[in-house]
Order: C-alpha cells, then sequence, then structure tokens
C-alpha cells in the first residue's frame, strides 16, 4: 500500500490486513545508481562461459530448495495464498527452471554455421553468434511475486544479463527477498539488483539506462511503459491480462471436468492472468451435471489464511481487488445473471475474502465476461455448439490461454488450432508457465514475446550475424567498376540461378561465363 511518495512503503499480510513490514521507497537518483551498479557488473559478468553460470544456477536451486518451507510461508503471509499454492506455483518453477536453463543454455545458443546456397558466395562463411544485451529490467507483479521474477532473471543471467527487478508494491518483501538469494547463491554483487518501490519507482527503472524491459502486470500498466520505453526505444516484452476461455464438449467427464474447471477459476482466489474466466459449455446430455458439480466443488472450498494448512481460497491482495470483484458481480446480478454458489464479499474473516462465486444465464455484453475480473468468479455460457463457444471464445481483446476438455483428443485439438490464444490446454489450465521448457505468452492485449523455452532464450540475446570472406584474389562481382559487361554478368547470372525455363537457365550461363573476364579498369 503507497499513499503518495512516502518515503517507505507499508507491506500487509491481506489475510488479516496487519502491517508485517516496511520498505524503502526509493528515487531516481537510487534507481540511477543500481542501473549502473548492474551495468558495471555486467563488463565482467558478460565474459563468464556458460559453465560457469550453470554452476551458479545450480546453486541457487539448493539455497532455493534449502529455504523452501521459510519462502512458502514469506509468499502466503504477503500475498495471502494457500501454502499448497506457494509450494506448487510458486517454488517448484524456478527449481526446475535452475536445472533446465543450467543444463540447455549453452546448447541453445552455441554459434550457428549458415549455409549459403547462391555460389557467388562461395568464398564467404557466416554465422550466427548469440550475445548478452546488457542490463535487463523486470517489473513484476504481485499475483505470482516469487515465480514470475524468478523465473525470467534465471534467463536473464543464464544467457549473461544482469538483471534490475523492481517488485510490486504489494509484494515488496518478496522482492527483496530475491535478491538476497542470489548473492546467497554465489553470484556477484550486481547480477541481480532489487530496487523497492511505487509506480513513480518503476517510472525511473524505465527511464534509465537499461537495453531491455521485461513487465508483467496491466494492460493499462504495460501501455505506460511502452510509451516511456519507447523514449529511448528500448525493447519491451510484455505479459498483460487475460480472460481465459474454457470450452467444454459434450463428451467430457463431469466429475473430472468439473474439478479441474473449479481449480483453474478459483486457484489463488482467481488472481492469475491465466486463470479460467469464462466457461462455454457445449450443449449435451452432461450438461447439467457438470454444473450442478461445478458448484458443488466451487461452494466447497475453504476460505483463510494462506498460513493455514487448510485453506483452499485466500484472500484478494487489498480493498481496491476485492470491490472489482463485487462491482463485477453487482453489475451482473442487476442485468439477469444467477448466483449459483457465493456472490458475497466476507468480511466477518478479517482480510480481503470474497466467496467462490459461480454464475449463469450471463450474456456477452457484461463486464464480467469483457473485463479481466481476478478474482473468485466463474461465469458460466451454455451453447449449442462448438463453432459458437469458438466465436465467443475468440470475440476477446485478450489472447493469453485457453483450455479445451474432452475425451476425443483429436477433436478438442481440432477446437485448440482455432483458438486464437498463446497457450491451449487439453484438459488441464494455468500449470505451463511452471514448466521451463515451453513458451510462454500472449496476443492482443495479452502482450507480446515469448518467455521460458529456447524462444524466451532468443528474446534476451542479441542475434548476431557474422559474415567471414578471406581477403585478396579478385573483386567481388558487385564491387566496382561497373559498366556494360557488369551488366551482362548480373543478367547473366541471374538467368542461370532463376531462370523459369531450362533454355534461359543455359542462356543465362552462357552470359555469365562470356562477360565474367571482361574487365572496365
Amino acid at each position: 500500500m503507497v499513499t503518495g511518495h512516502a518515503p517507505t512503503i507499508k507491506c500487509v499480510n491481506p489475510s488479516t490486513r496487519q502491517l508485517i513490514g516496511e520498505v524503502p521507497c526509493l528515487g531516481p537518483a537510487e534507481v540511477e545508481a543500481a542501473v549502473q551498479k548492474a551495468a558495471t557488473a555486467y563488463e565482467s559478468w558478460r565474459l563468464t562461459d556458460f559453465a560457469h553460470r550453470a554452476r551458479k544456477l545450480r546453486q541457487l536451486r539448493r539455497v532455493l530448495s534449502g529455504q523452501a518451507d521459510q519462502l512458502a510461508a514469506m509468499i502466503s503471509s504477503e500475498v495471502g495464498k494457500p501454502l499448497v499454492e506457494s509450494y506448487m506455483a510458486e517454488l517448484i518453477g524456478p527449481l526446475d527452471a535452475c536445472t533446465w536453463f543450467a543444463d540447455n543454455t549453452e546448447k541453445a545458443l552455441r554459434d550457428q554455421t549458415i549455409e549459403l546456397t547462391n555460389p557467388l558466395l562461395y568464398s564467404k562463411q557466416s554465422m550466427v553468434v548469440f550475445e548478452p544485451l546488457g542490463v535487463v529490467a523486470i517489473i513484476s507483479p504481485w499475483n505470482y511475486p516469487f515465480a514470475i521474477p524468478m523465473m525470467s532473471i534465471i534467463m536473464a543471467v543464464a544467457t549473461g544479463n544482469c538483471v534490475v527487478l523492481k517488485p510490486s508494491e504489494k509484494s515488496s518483501l518478496i522482492g527483496i527477498k530475491i535478491g538476497e538469494l542470489f548473492l546467497q547463491a554465489g553470484f556477484p554483487e550486481g547480477v541481480v539488483t532489487v530496487v523497492t518501490g511505487d509506480r513513480t519507482t518503476g517510472a525511473a527503472l524505465v527511464d534509465s539506462r537499461i537495453q531491455k524491459l521485461i513487465f508483467t502486470g496491466s494492460v493499462t500498466g504495460g501501455m505506460s511503459v511502452m510509451a516511456s520505453a519507447a523514449r529511448n526505444l528500448v525493447p519491451v516484452a510484455l505479459e498483460l491480462g487475460g480472460k481465459d476461455a474454457a470450452i467444454v464438449l459434450p463428451d467430457a467427464p463431469p466429475e473430472w471436468t468439473a474439478r479441474g474447471i473449479v481449480w483453474g477459476a478459483f486457484t489463488n482466489c482467481g488472481q492469475a492472468c491465466a486463470s479460467i474466466e469464462r466457461l462455454y459449455l457445449v450443449k449435451g446430455k452432461n450438461t447439467e451435471k457438470l454444473i450442478e458439480r461445478i458448484v458443488h466443488h466451487a461452494a466447497g472450498l475453504k476460505l483463510g489464511s494462506g498460513l493455514d494448512p487448510d485453506t483452499e481460497i485466500g484472500p484478494l491482495i487489498d480493498e481496491a481487488q476485492l470491490a472489482r470483484v463485487v462491482e463485477q458481480v453487482d453489475e451482473a446480478k442487476d442485468a439477469g445473471a444467477r448466483v449459483l454458489c457465493g456472490g458475497k464479499r466476507r468480511d466477518d474473516l478479517g482480510g480481503y475474502f470474497y466467496e467462490p462465486t459461480v454464475l449463469t444465464d450471463v450474456r456477452h455484453d457484461m463486464t464480467v465476461m469483457t473485463e479481466e475480473t481476478f478474482g473468485p468468479v466463474l461465469p458460466v455460457m451454455v451453447v449449442d455448439s462448438e463453432d459458437k463457444a469458438v466465436e465467443l471464445a475468440n470475440d476477446s481483446e485478450y489472447g493469453l490461454c485457453a483450455s479445451v476438455w474432452s475425451r476425443n483428443l483429436g477433436r478438442a485439438e481440432d477446437v485448440a488450432r482455432d483458438l486464437d490464444v498463446g497457450t491451449v490446454f487439453i484438459n488441464d489450465c494455468l500449470f505451463a508457465f511452471a514448466c521451463p521448457q515451453v513458451p510462454w505468452g500472449g496476443l492482443k492485449k495479452s502482450g507480446f514475446g515469448r518467455s521460458h523455452s529456447y524462444f524466451g532464450l532468443l528474446d534476451l540475446v542479441n542475434i548476431k550475424h557474422v559474415t567471414i570472406d578471406a581477403a585478396g584474389g579478385p573483386g567481388r562481382l558487385w564491387w566496382y567498376p561497373y559498366g556494360p559487361a557488369r551488366i551482362n554478368v548480373a543478367r547473366g547470372g541471374l538467368g542461370f540461378l532463376h531462370g523459369s525455363s531450362p533454355w534461359k537457365t543455359l542462356s543465362g550461363l552462357g552470359r555469365f561465363l562470356l562477360n565474367f573476364g571482361i574487365k572496365r579498369r
């Protein structure tokens, strides 16, 4: 929580609304000092070989594993999520990322020799080399305050970059801890630096001398940082909002599918960009049973403090997010939606709690169907056909993820290929962010750029082409001097290489050879 330009930021446990810490709100001069520290460290870190960086990542993995209990408790305290989710959604991905990028970064980014097929370029060799960019700024969100920044930092340092992390003001303590973990793992000072603060701190970081910006947050925030980065032509990668759709085909098993849908809608209290926020059920004999099972499982979820081992739904992050959920549900009810379960805030629990809510009789012009809710709300529409479900799923400004649920995997894959998103899950949802082997990112207002996997590594390097030619010998055909003979050489070469018939190919070769040796001066 931030008030104006306060010198410190108060860190609050959303389960209890109690103060758990305070951190400094850094200004432009302090941000610039952090960026300069990273730039200085980069001069040495970029020269370390892949094997050295891999050893550091493996040591980081040991440090994370050794402090897993402390980290899970810290995450659950500062952002309220259940302990199970702190372990599984926040820690497993970074641990796997340490291993995968330690094992695969060198292989993915080794120099590549490129074959040039034009015979006129016979004397040349070409290769592609991959070089780190420099200082990478990461502005990370509060909803996955450990996993999201850690996955990006691991990739950045594996490729030889240095990082300045600005965590969300709502998860500053976790951000500070991330910086400490890299030091404990033996990374040199400046390879990972953390700056805490509010939006003015983030703005100062965007305006500083960085070579890449990775931003995860709202669409409005993404547009703002992109406009700021454009002033210095800093390349950006944006992971923004989502309004992810689930399509359930008639043959999907009701009980199993209901359990998956409920988890996808309500894990992390629905505060995930890849949450299931719209459900389209293709009408069939199991439709009513599926709705009944969804309501049954949603209504049975236990609300409470993230530190309570029995808790399944924690709080929303703050009063503003709680008010947003209340507003969307109330608006939908006023417009004719029915609440099948939930639909109420729970101030009696002491924090920012809202009951897991299932809505039906919703329309596609309702805010709850078009704008990101980021809360424990699942609107359900029954449609007549797969085509209608796909049409409605694609009728969104967002395009991060979607899911398709069916026993018929071939049919589900056909539907998946028609969806305009970055990731489609068949018979599951959300989990892929924790997999370092596969790309992550979206389309439309969900942002652009890809993180994780080989594609994420390419987003963090300069892809440089180096071409080599031995000096000496005759000049190249495209060098000076020009003249009629050189024109005939060019015409003949084009005909030989790209003639539209055998005769034109032969004729081109003749013209080329007849004029090749003629010198103008």
